[in-house]
């Protein structure tokens, strides 16, 4: 009788997974030729099997003119599914191809439809981003992204934010529910794509092996070993795909990226994606990793004309000048990078007059749309109503129209140097938590601005000084911010300061949240006009 609780848990658990869940296909080769198809099901004996044709067989597998079989792989601790891939090849360029997966021990799923990239010059379309999570917000990018009918996607790292971790496998069961079930085009084609490698998804994010990196090997088929790639589409693109220290080091792809660049250079152009931006938007310039990309790539980029890079990492939105070595080109013949990663996350603040070397930057999730044809590339950044609010080339005919759009946008800005300054009465240790504190605003703006301030930590009472009217105590941890007080502050005015005490009764004595939160540098506006 104890054992059958066990055996129909254990039925459940096969059932649940029997069927092929989240298809997708990546590339193992030749995007015109090849497709690798990789999905999900329950562990079993039987080999993987992929049915194929350049018609519809409606699911029938045995009326299919084609089969492939693959490999059965494996996540360690996760003893309910295993992935299973297979490896398509010979296909023919630019065609509809329709298939059924799975194998005779489950069964097979319904069938679907995907097409090779075209082998020659004709005209592509591709999405790009990174920096994904499991919002609802991803959900709606990734389906407004399959309304402008890609013929692939392209993803700079962190995609679903489950940190190498196996008890986390549940952030990638939602991700890959929405990729598979939101990036179909209007004619009902699954999206390719192209994965580059981010430190969510490692355990530990910089410096690791492959060991540390459970899932993003195992569930897409692109490379057996290495985190480091290229792909050739069509006639006119490459793509670079890098690893920026999570499990390659910098240094270490230095000599293939110039053999790969010697390879390709007939190509006319040429992308690079990768996850922390070499040019960043909200960190800051010297960034240990930044720095390195500057340092060991920076040179082959320049010396080989890169035409663009997808930079992610930062949760921002960006576009920067031409650049070659470090500084804004005049001929027109430098880099441009694009990102900085925000296809879902959060946003992060940018500086409110934008670095020397943006064209410029936003608080704003989004994801790009690219054209690239013989003629020219051009790219379309797309915000979370479908809207495109950026165009480059800025001579393209929608262009101006998109930056009217950027320009009402509220934004998280870095506030300057000064706006806001902190005054501490009371200190215990080398650690500050809990006492006075008068807060200093400053208005640096050439137009009047609505201040709020407000709290969002634990387990705090700030009782009213000179600046509050009232006590206030947050006790659940992460509840929703509180406002304080609010006040306007015109570009003549005084500073407006602020007393209050924040007592430390139930703080913890090694933390130092309240010193950060007090800290903050942002402020949310709509940019004025100055």
């Amino acid at each position: 009788m104890q054992r059958l609780p066990l055996l129909l848990l254990s039925l459940l658990t096969a059932s649940l997974w029997a069927q092929p869940q989240h298809i997708l296909f990546t590339y193992m080769g030749d995007p015109s030729t090849t497709l690798t198809a990789n999905w999900q099901s329950a562990p079993g004996k039987s080999s993987p099997v992929v049915y194929y044709d350049t018609v519809s067989r409606g699911g029938n597998h045995q009326a299919y003119s084609y089969q492939s079989e693959g490999q059965t792989l494996s996540i360690p601790d996760l003893e309910d599914r295993a992935i299973y891939r297979v490896n398509l090849q010979d296909l023919e360029p630019a065609t509809t191809y329709f298939l059924t997966v799975g194998n005779a021990e489950f069964g097979f799923s319904p069938e679907i439809k995907v097409k090779t990239i075209p082998q020659d010059d004709t005209a592509l379309r591709f999405v790009t981003g990174g920096d994904m999570g499991t919002s609802e917000d991803v959900r709606t990018l990734l389906r407004h992204s399959a309304t402008f009918d890609p013929n692939f996607a392209v993803i700079g790292g962190d995609i679903a934010y489950a940190n190498g971790l196996t008890e986390s496998v549940d952030k990638w069961d939602t991700w890959l529910s929405y990729y598979t079930e939101e990036m179909i085009t209007s004619e009902g084609h699954t999206i390719p794509l192209v994965l580059a490698i981010g430190n969510h998804e490692v355990r530990g994010g910089f410096n690791k092996t492959k060991a540390e990196v459970p899932f993003y090997f195992t569930l897409f088929g692109q490379e057996e070993e290495r985190s480091y790639f290229t792909r050739q589409f069509g006639k006119n693109l490459v793509f670079f795909v890098l690893d920026t220290s999570h499990v390659a080091s910098h240094e270490s792809q230095v000599e293939w990226l110039e053999k790969a660049f010697t390879t390709y250079q007939d190509i006319r152009y040429t992308a690079a994606v990768y996850h922390v931006p070499l040019y960043p938007s909200h960190r800051d310039f010297t960034n240990r990793y930044s720095e390195l990309g500057r340092k060991h790539w920076g040179p082959i980029f320049d010396r080989h004309q890169l035409t663009v890079a997808f930079e992610n990492h930062d949760h921002t939105y960006k576009r920067s000048h031409l650049l070659k070595h470090d500084e804004v080109t005049e001929d027109g013949q430098g880099t441009l990078y694009l990102g900085d990663g925000c296809w879902g996350r959060n946003t992060r603040a940018v500086s409110y007059h934008p670095r020397e070397y943006l064209k410029q930057s936003g608080a704003i999730k989004h994801f790009w749309v690219a054209d690239c044809s013989s003629e020219k590339m051009v790219y379309r950044a797309v915000d979370l109503d479908n809207q495109v609010f950026d165009v480059y080339p800025e001579t393209e005919p929608e262009a101006q129209v998109a930056q009217e759009i950027f320009d009402a946008k509220e934004q998280n800005y870095i506030l300057p140097d000064g706006v806001v300054s902190l005054h501490k009465t009371h200190t215990e240790n080398d650690r500050w938590i809990g006492g006075e504190v008068t807060i200093t605003v400053k208005n640096p703006f050439s137009t009047p601005l609505d201040i709020q301030l407000k709290a969002k930590f634990a387990d705090n009472k700030i009782t009213g000084g000179s600046g509050l009217p009232h006590s206030f105590k947050q006790i659940a941890p992460g509840a929703e911010e509180q406002l304080l007080t609010s006040f306007h502050l015109r570009p003549e005015a005084d500073a407006h300061t602020i007393d209050i005490v924040i007592g430390a009764e139930t703080r913890d004595p090694e933390s130092d949240r309240v010193l950060r939160f007090w800290k903050t540098d942002y402020l949310w506006l709509t940019k004025p006009t100055e």
